[in-house]
């Protein structure tokens, strides 16, 4: 592979009258001309692959933070198992979130951003549909105790129609909710499951912490204990899943998951906490699967992808067939820059020889395998 030295050195033959010492910002625009390049093609290499988890009743995910816009160009199972109906399914948002629970085959996918963070909402019969503890819209048998008081149902605000469970925490410690459910077995889900509890909290200065018991009895449980939510950090005043993971479980007696028929949720906090909010509780199964997706980290240091260039050592992933695109991109976004956009000379043409030469050529032997979305008015 070239390094981003060797990129230099050939960029100071493209373009004899600049010498690079000179231009400000030299690497930044070097990173400047992948993004550039990405937008008018898709290169093979420039493309990386993330281990997403799906799990049934679960739609959001953290979508790799290196993808480029929301260019996917698939979504699989691990391994080999994947059919021929195993389809992937680029929607629009709105399209997306009113047909997710009717996916008949496949993946279906589209991309949120919340304050910068990128958020891939992802709907598939695939995973093992999830074991329900509770729907957590009637507080019949549930009992608030500690810090946790005044249980009602909310027929307004809830996270699945028709309601859910609110409750208020005084001063600070622990509240509880129980409830002895009707005895399960899934002993297949010992040691493997993710609990998910639907919550939305009035604050996150005062939350703590939230715990999950899930056991044969008060005094046989495993036990796991959160800090944020499934996508990050809590928020306030918005629903959201936080996820239990009972890999790493804490176990008190001798919980046995052929009968687990107790459930308790554990609220600590360090102020009140009025109109806490639970919409759902249940266990769901790991299914392992992998996005493959545009990227601008193309820049090797030490093993790992980046967007940006740390040393002139760097290397740069692209083959010999796109290093050409990339390497005549660069000569005219230096020029451009240098010249402060006023091309001229040798720098013009190799504008020209990049758009009826090398671009069509590459674009032949390279068609693009990107997922172009479904359901939108461009389709039409």
């Amino acid at each position: 592979m070239h390094t981003v030295g060797q990129l230099k050195d050939g960029l100071s033959g493209l373009l004899q009258g600049i010498n690079l010492d000179n231009v400000i910002g030299l690497n930044e625009a070097l990173e400047r001309t992948v993004r550039v390049l990405s937008t008018k093609v898709d290169i093979p290499e420039a493309s990386a692959t993330s281990a997403i988890t799906l799990y049934g009743g679960v739609y959001d995910y953290q979508s790799p933070t290196d993808i480029f816009g929301g260019s996917v160009i698939d979504f699989r199972p691990q391994g080999e198992s994947r059919n021929q109906l195993d389809y992937a399914y680029k929607k629009s948002i709105e399209l997306f979130d009113r047909t997710k629970a009717q996916i008949p085959n496949g993946f279906a996918l589209t991309f949120e951003w919340n304050k910068g963070t990128p958020i891939v909402r992802i709907a598939s019969p695939k995973p093992t549909p999830r074991t329900m503890l509770d729907t957590m819209a009637v507080d019949t048998d549930w009992t608030a105790a500690g810090a946790a008081s005044g249980l009602t149902e909310d027929e307004t605000v809830y996270y699945t129609s028709p309601s859910s469970l609110r409750f208020s925490l005084a001063g600070s410690g622990t509240g509880t909710l129980t409830k002895a459910i009707n005895s399960i077995d899934i002993s297949e889900y010992e040691d493997v499951c993710v609990g998910f509890l639907a919550m939305r909290t009035p604050s996150i200065t005062n939350l703590t912490s939230v715990s999950l018991r899930v056991g044969s009895d008060a005094s046989n449980y495993d036990e796991v204990t959160e800090t944020d939510g499934f996508l990050g950090t809590w928020v306030a005043n918005d629903w959201l899943l936080t996820a239990f993971d009972f890999s790493g479980a804490t176990s008190t007696g001798t919980p046995d998951w052929n009968n687990i028929d107790y459930v308790q949720i554990r609220v600590a906090h360090s102020g009140a906490l009025t109109n806490f909010y639970v919409g759902g509780l249940w266990l769901s199964l790991p299914s392992p699967c992998e996005l493959l997706y545009k990227t601008p980290a193309i820049f090797l240091s030490g093993g790992s992808l980046s967007k940006t260039i740390s040393e002139d050592t760097d290397e740069i992933i692209l083959n010999d067939a796109a290093y050409v695109l990339y390497e005549y991109e660069c000569a005219v976004m230096i020029a451009e820059q240098y010249s402060k956009g006023n091309l001229s000379g040798a720098a013009l043409g190799y504008k020209d020889k990049l758009k009826n030469e090398l671009y069509p050529n590459y674009m032949a032997d390279n068609p693009s395998g990107e997922l172009k979305e479904i359901g939108n008015y461009l389709n039409d």
